[in-house]
């Protein structure tokens, strides 16, 4: 059998991680998600041979594969797309690469589900796709769907807004090659909101409800990603301990540290630091005297000035935080971003290699957006933020109001 990992999306909601990197090399605990899942079917004797369908910065992947995998036990092949062909087109690119029946993952799938038990299952089935299904809280965001007590599924809808049920598809099928036939080659063609649903009509799809214990993430948005660090921390700590610190790892005995946390190889601390719950310092960064870090993801080779505080946060690689620095309210900073001394940095996306050099452009005012208008503000700034500040921030926004894309992305130029 073969396994196709699609990995040629852009991963546009991820940014400005993904803007740096294919989302298949999202990492997590610095693992690319990519090597989670090659790890994972390794383990499936059924599987000789990986497919991966790739497109946007393919050559990272394959640099990837060549330099850090070279002894993978089974044959990878790489499936280019000449354009983007979402899942559907990307499935239909590796036809002439598949026979019978084969296993299809979205490559920015993080779980430890176990997939020999799909391939089970369908084999059990009479149906021509089988799906993995998991329950979600927020099931508006995905697939959702019926089944009967056989597994049949009965209705599907791609991303409703009266969603029937919180069982959801998990981007992860058994194929058989029939159901290619009718995928028009070299054409942009979803397989979840054009292909499932035909199917289902016909009564020949079927899901397998992962189990309890398994977990699932879609890594589609930076609070997804955040969200994976938590579980595998949590993971880690049930397995490994309280927290975790790499023996080439330097960390005085005078900082303080609340676990779960993972402190990566080659990691320098200052005195006085304080790493709290839920927090991931990659390889080589260096954090100077008395900084603060609670949840918050650090990918690696950052540098983190004197008393920097970061709550909630993300940085990319290689950031430089300045000193003093507050970065908080789910702010994401794109690698090698500089933010310079004292800024305060609330819910904002940071493209890579910016300069964040003065306060005015660089804070982000959580409000409704029919609020963020000139004369609409509140008297006091609702997230606490110095009065000085906050002036200046109504002041230039009054001149020129931020536009409705700026404000529902939150993005910072």
């Amino acid at each position: 059998m073969k396994a196709v990992i699609l990995a040629g999306g852009f991963g546009t909601r991820l940014r400005p991680l993904s803007s740096t990197r294919p989302k298949p090399m999202i990492p997590v605990l610095g693992k690319p998600n990519l090597q989670y899942i090659l790890d994972a079917l390794e383990k499936v004797e059924e599987i000789d041979e990986v497919i991966l369908s790739v497109h946007y910065m393919r050559g990272e992947i394959r640099e990837f594969i060549d330099e850090k995998m070279p002894d993978y036990p089974k044959e990878i092949r790489f499936v280019n797309d000449p354009m983007p062909l979402e899942t559907g087109g990307a499935l239909k690119n590796v036809e002439e690469y598949v026979s019978d029946d084969f296993l299809v993952i979205y490559g920015d799938v993080f779980t430890n589900f176990d997939y020999r038990e799909l391939i089970k299952a369908h084999r059990e089935n009479e149906g021509l796709i089988t799906v993995a299904a998991t329950k979600v809280y927020d099931p508006e965001r995905f697939g959702v769907l019926e089944m009967d007590e056989s597994g049949k599924v009965l209705h599907f809808e791609e991303k409703p807004k009266r969603p029937r049920s919180n069982l959801v598809d998990a981007g992860i099928y058994v194929v058989n090659k029939k159901v290619l036939e009718e995928i028009p080659k070299g054409k942009e063609v979803y397989f979840e909101r054009e292909v499932l649903p035909r199917f289902v009509e016909r009564g020949q799809v079927y899901a397998y409800k992962m189990p309890k214990g398994t977990y699932w993430v879609d890594l589609g948005t930076p609070e997804d990603f955040f969200y994976a660090h938590q579980i595998a921390l949590d993971e880690m700590a049930r397995e490994n301990g309280y927290f975790y610190i790499a023996e080439t790892a330097e960390v005085p005995e005078d900082v303080e540290i609340q676990g779960p946390a993972y402190i990566d190889e080659g990691v320098k601390m200052g005195h006085g630091v304080k790493i709290k719950a839920y927090s991931y310092i990659g390889p080589n960064t260096v954090i100077e005297d008395k900084a603060y870090i609670k949840r918050s993801v650090l990918l690696g080779n950052d540098i983190i000035r004197e008393r920097a505080e970061l709550k909630d946060a993300i940085l990319g690689e290689g950031v430089v935080v300045g000193k003093e620095v507050i970065i908080k309210e789910n702010a994401v900073i794109g690698d090698y971003a500089k933010i310079y001394d004292g800024l305060v940095i609330y819910g904002a996306k940071v493209l890579p290699w910016k300069k964040v050099e003065e306060y005015e452009a660089y804070i982000k005012i959580k409000l409704d957006p029919t609020k963020v208008r000139p004369g609409q503000y509140p008297d006091r700034c609702p997230l606490g933020l110095p009065e000085c500040i906050y002036k200046k921030f109504k002041a230039i926004a009054g001149e020129k109001p931020p536009c409705d894309e700026c404000i529902e992305n939150q993005w910072l130029f």
